[in-house]
């Protein structure tokens, strides 16, 4: 055979498998049935079953073949088995990236225990509450979490002492665990785990709860169902248009949904190999790429903004990335993105974790979250000065045309379901009645899109109580409650403000402070109560703050003036963290804050 033909039936070969993947995800996506065991940890089972020593996992030089990781995943369910866990009770895991994250979530998802994805950079009141709020049996933590962990003390843990195990990663035998119990996955005198285990686990069962800060206060366990896991992998390995020959990089956090619902399922479901990092790199990223030979990245806005930050370099196209999936991309850098690194396809999506208006860009457009499907999304109008869905005079909302900017909302019905969080209370919140027709349900994401005349939607703004900043919700209430615990503040007023050359919005807080009030006291005390990403980047310090007649802060004024110096007139003070403190917003910080050169 000639070499021409050759290329020729290996380009036919390789459009029948794509087109059979695509096929496959809108059968998945559409079809899918909620009584099915069809779920992806029985897929790594078959596959462990079929081919077992195809590559699947490989982490800081080590590898896994598909048998051995299921090997270990079986081992961590023996052991958890043996502590007599039931179907439907939760684990939370406070674990890093590692493999050991990966062992535990399947191990746990064969055993039909829901595993609670605790940030591992979480501490103080938001780790005390994410752990208190999803009523585990137990807790697994890492080794490095392990202090954030042993600081809220014992009487505010919600199990008992022996009931948190610590997983160390490297032997390390001077490590203090007591009063808490060292993990030991090979437990001897157990059955093995059967190959069927999975099987009992139906695609409409819980798997998961994974954290979102909501429109209001501290952070929710959202529900998170087999069949987002089976649809993630289906749906985006079919739009990434992958086959078994290639290769996911996941450096984002497994305990957020790209992760855990989208990168290691993509991976299973095309039985292509898995590539993880420990955390994020922009200097490290594409020669971590290279050297995984990896063809499909998965991604966060923020992230391909850092690299398009860094110096230009022979490591730009020196990869095999063909594909990114993810969320976030700034319109504004998409193409240049594409065009500096090579990159042949963006699968831009759009979803929230406990919703169900999910869409992504399946035919590469650039700049558009994905086609607007109307059987079970919605536009409606929103009304800016009520802060609610505008409703006309019978008593219904109004759906949007094009090029107008419209609450996005998703149909709740059989088809379509609204699994929402464990707090019914929230969930609940999250639902409007009646609004386009008698009987209807749907779910307000609180974001604002518009879509254009070709019917694809572009993401506008977010609606509410959060903002997004280094890739994480930000819960303006939870910050707020903070400052007020502050010595020398009064009372906060937490909203996000947008900083150039910065993805999403920073955290600005308007306080009224006492005399006792300290710069570096506030500083000190929000590095010890939130993370560091909830941080507020900006204060104004002002008299009073502005209420409605309802007594809830008003932020729209607030908002846009920003740390805008010609517009506001109250004192403005700025973050810094190399001296630990607030330091006076002047012209030439702000300056830099503009020119890009103040770390935020």
């Amino acid at each position: 055979m000639s070499d021409t033909k050759r290329d020729l039936s290996a380009l036919l070969g390789q459009a029948v498998t794509r087109t059979r993947a695509i096929i496959k995800a809108a059968r998945t996506n559409f079809f899918w049935d909620p009584d099915s065991h069809q779920n992806i940890p029985l897929e790594l089972q078959r596959w462990a079953a079929e081919r077992p020593h195809d590559r699947f996992l490989s982490f800081e030089g080590r590898e896994w073949t598909i048998a051995a990781f299921d090997a270990e995943v079986n081992r961590h369910a023996r052991a958890w088995r043996s502590l007599d866990l039931r179907p439907g009770q939760v684990v939370a895991l406070v674990l890093e990236n590692r493999p050991a994250f990966l062992f535990h979530f399947y191990a746990l998802a064969k055993l039909g225990v829901v595993v609670s994805l605790i940030n591992p950079s979480l501490s103080g009141p938001a780790l005390r509450h994410a752990l208190a709020v999803c009523e585990p049996a137990a807790i697994l933590v890492g080794d490095t979490e392990l202090a954030a962990v042993r600081e809220l003390g014992l009487s505010a843990l919600p199990v008992a002492p022996a009931r948190v195990f610590v997983d160390v990663e490297a032997d390390v035998p001077d490590l203090e665990h007591a009063p808490f119990s060292a993990w030991n996955p090979r437990v001897s005198g157990v059955v093995p785990l059967a190959l069927a285990q999975a099987e009992l686990q139906q695609l409409h069962g819980v798997v998961a709860y994974i954290y979102t800060s909501g429109t209001t206060g501290l952070p929710k366990p959202a529900v998170v169902k087999h069949h987002r896991l089976r649809r993630g992998g289906d749906v985006f390995g079919g739009i990434a248009q992958m086959t078994s020959s290639d290769c996911v990089y996941c450096c984002l956090p497994l305990c957020h949904a790209s992760g855990t619902a989208i990168a290691v399922p993509m991976a299973i479901s095309a039985r292509a190999r898995l590539t993880l990092a420990r955390k994020f790199s922009a200097s490290r990223f594409w020669s971590e790429c290279r050297e995984a030979q990896a063809t499909v990245c998965i991604y966060i806005g923020e992230l391909c903004r850092y690299l398009c930050n860094t110096p230009p370099g022979p490591d730009d196209r020196a990869h095999a990335v063909r594909c990114f999936v993810g969320n976030g991309l700034r319109p504004d850098i998409w193409d240049g993105f594409c065009e500096r690194f090579g990159i042949e396809r963006v699968s831009e999506f759009y979803a929230a974790t406990e919703g169900n208006a999910e869409t992504a860009n399946i035919l590469n457009r650039s700049g558009t979250v994905g086609p607007m499907l109307p059987w079970k999304m919605a536009l409606a109008r929103w009304d800016g000065e009520r802060g609610q869905i505008w409703r006309g005079a019978d008593g219904f909302g109004v759906k949007v045309g094009a090029g107008e900017p419209g609450v996005l909302l998703g149909k709740i019905d059989a088809r379509n379901p609204y699994a929402g969080y464990t707090d019914e209370a929230a969930t609940q919140r999250k639902v409007l009645t009646d609004l386009f027709e008698p009987g209807d349900a749907w779910f307000d994401t609180g974001d604002l899109l518009s879509r254009d005349r070709m019917w694809h939607l572009h993401f506008v703004d977010r609606l509410g109580d959060t903002f997004r900043w280094k890739g994480e919700n930000v819960s303006t209430q939870e910050v707020g409650q903070i400052l007020d615990m502050c010595e020398g503040v009064l009372e906060a007023n937490v909203y996000g403000v947008e900083v150039p050359h910065n993805e999403g919005r920073a955290g600005m807080a308007a306080i009224v402070v006492t005399p006792a009030f300290s710069p570096e006291r506030l500083f000190a005390h929000v590095a010890a109560e939130l993370p560091a990403y909830a941080a507020p980047r900006f204060l104004r310090v002002v008299e009073r703050l502005s209420t409605t007649g309802t007594f809830k802060h008003t932020k729209v004024e607030l908002r846009d003036e920003a740390w805008d110096l010609e517009r506001v007139s109250d004192p403005l003070l700025l973050r810094d963290s190399a001296a630990q403190t607030y330091v006076p917003l002047t012209p030439e910080r702000a300056q830099a804050l503009r020119d890009g050169a103040w770390p935020v």
